[in-house]
């Protein structure tokens, strides 16, 4: 009896085990596992069609979405890629590792260096017109930079520590930089003055992202929390406090309502940012998430991490209706004989047009709610 009893719990675990693996995994569409060490960056290229990822193996690699295909691997760096941006157009993108920053066309041809920092190079920012750039690194200053002439323009002085993270309003061209202190300072990009400062919050800051619409500031603390800035009233708006370890980076999406975040808790999770609720935790990861990335659409999120892999994940609707109108979409749900099991004498020809029909059904219920979302 008492072996009966273990092996019947053995199974059950089995079952459990089984059952929640295929939770993490029921919006992972792929895991891409060509880099040799920790991925370090992601991001999509604003078609959508292409993504691009940074390593701690010193290469890029250049990935095509619709088959995770690798279209192109590229070495130039030779240190970890911190960063990579997409121009607004797509037709070229900038990484940032060692002390340089490297500007690339959209194929993976090099075009040419922008050289100064002193240390390795973190994140990069391009403007809205994407012909400046600004840079911050493991100094006490950050850049900006003008692409085309491959010159510095300003060097922004700060009596801070080390500033990591950078970032660049392409909606009224600030600059924002991120110090190991934990202060947000924000400055005019064409006459490099500083016009406000968020006090020091005692941690380090690794990630900086403005909203599209150019209301909101969202920075990634090594203290584990998120904070998002009101620009117009230049005061806190929210506060995310849901990740276990330390932040490493924030992306708002394209229509300024969602923020996506990653983790050195290995989670990547998502966010409305009016309420400052949590959406969905997307899980599978094994180690840091240090990177991640919404495609213009909203309808995919990627993820690099020190696991060596990209994830990709599906923002399903279902995910975006069950947060807001969970209550009354389930309730719709009950209501339909559609969804009910098999009926005794249902033939399977039926059953199976039920199962369509049903289908049917609730994608027309999603988008029912998906249009009342504002």
């Amino acid at each position: 009896m008492y072996k009966l009893k273990i092996y019947i719990f053995f199974i059950i675990g089995i079952l459990i085990a089984e059952w929640g693996i295929g939770q993490e995994k029921s919006y992972l569409i792929s895991t891409i596992k060509k880099h040799e060490d920790e991925v370090h960056s992601v991001a999509f290229s604003p078609d959508g069609k292409q993504i691009v990822s940074g390593s701690k193996d010193e290469t890029i690699k250049i990935w095509n979405f619709e088959d995770f295909s690798l279209v192109r691997s590229l070495k130039k760096h030779y240190a970890t890629i911190y960063d990579l941006e997409y121009s607004s157009k797509g037709d070229f993108f900038v990484s940032a590792g060692d002390k340089t920053i490297n500007v690339w066309k959209s194929n993976g041809e090099w075009i040419k260096a922008l050289r100064g920092h002193n240390t390795f190079v973190w994140s990069v920012g391009l403007s809205g017109n994407n012909q400046f750039l600004v840079s911050g690194s493991f100094e006490n200053n950050f850049r900006l930079w003008d692409i085309a002439k491959k010159e510095t323009i300003h060097i922004y002085q700060s009596d801070k520590k080390t500033i990591l993270a950078t970032a660049f309003d392409k909606s009224n061209n600030l600059i924002a930089c991120g110090s190991a202190n934990g202060t947000v300072q924000i400055y005019t990009y064409d006459d490099y003055k500083l016009i406000h400062t968020f006090p020091e919050q005692g941690s380090n800051i690794y990630s900086l992202n403005f909203s599209p619409n150019g209301k909101y500031l969202a920075a990634a603390f090594r203290n584990n929390i998120i904070k998002i800035w009101d620009l117009d009233s230049m005061s806190i708006s929210r506060v995310l406090d849901k990740h276990e370890r330390g932040v490493m980076s924030v992306k708002f999406s394209s229509n300024s309502k969602y923020l996506v975040s990653g983790s050195f808790d290995a989670s990547v999770r998502l966010w409305d940012v009016k309420s400052g609720e949590e959406i969905y935790s997307f899980l599978g990861h094994k180690l840091p998430v240090n990177d991640v990335d919404i495609s213009n659409d909203s309808k995919y999120i990627i993820s690099a991490s020190s696991d060596k892999t990209i994830k990709v994940w599906k923002l399903d609707p279902e995910i975006l209706v069950n947060f807001y109108f969970g209550n009354d979409y389930q309730n719709e749900l009950s209501k339909s004989s559609l969804f009910k099991p098999r009926r005794s004498g249902e033939s399977r020809s039926k059953y199976k047009l039920r199962v369509a029909r049903a289908e049917k059904y609730k994608q027309k219920l999603i988008q029912k709610y998906l249009d009342k979302i504002d």
